[in-house]
């Protein structure tokens, strides 16, 4: 739910995945793999995105719990 979220805000920004990961400073495969929902962003990243995407972290789905 996460990633879909992110994935439908970086496209209503208009703003490609590259565009993204480069602000990012991360590999693109990284973030296509985020927006799958197959890997959770660390904080800093996911705070990072928010602000790239002009996002309310609060409206955000949660964050899926972490196994150990």
């Amino acid at each position: 739910m996460l990633g879909a979220a992110l994935k439908a805000a970086r496209q209503e920004a208009g703003l490609g995945m590259e565009e993204v990961a480069e602000q990012l400073e991360i590999p693109v495969e990284v973030l296509a793999r985020v927006e799958r929902g197959v890997m959770v962003p660390t904080i800093p990243t996911l705070t990072r995105l928010c602000v790239i995407l002009k996002l309310d972290p609060d409206a955000l789905p949660e964050l899926p719990e972490m196994s150990d």
